[in-house]
């Protein structure tokens, strides 16, 4: 009789929360990005992205009835911005968004500057 051998598991490193942002970061950025698609162009995005077009559109407009930190981490994904929820502060009820790097980090908050400037 063969023993399996167990692959070997890499430890779960500790966060670099410095690449963190808030989750109204997060949602000012996926409110922007929806907003440059235009007339039109929402509904074939969430076809094609398999997301519910209604809560989209509620996130797009600000009417959501509560923090949907999943749904912003996968419109985050969809716009090429890869995220890790994180419950940080410790006890907060709300996560915050891991970001994989520094470059990533500043990409997305020059951004997001950009997007809230032209409000």
């Amino acid at each position: 009789m063969e023993v399996a051998e167990c692959p070997e598991v890499a430890p779960l490193p500790f966060p670099d929360l410095s690449l963190t942002v808030s989750y109204s970061e997060a949602l000012s950025y996926a409110q922007g990005r929806l907003k440059m698609l235009g007339s039109g162009g929402l509904k074939p995005f969430c076809e094609t992205h398999q997301l519910t077009y209604t809560n989209v559109i509620n996130l797009k407009n600000g009417k959501l009835k509560r923090e949907e930190p999943r749904l912003v981490q996968r419109l985050l994904g969809t716009l090429a911005v890869p995220t890790e929820l994180l419950h940080y502060p410790l006890g907060s009820k709300t996560p915050c968004f891991l970001l994989p790097d520094a470059e990533a980090l500043a990409t997305f908050q020059s951004q997001l500057q950009f997007l809230t400037a032209a409000e």
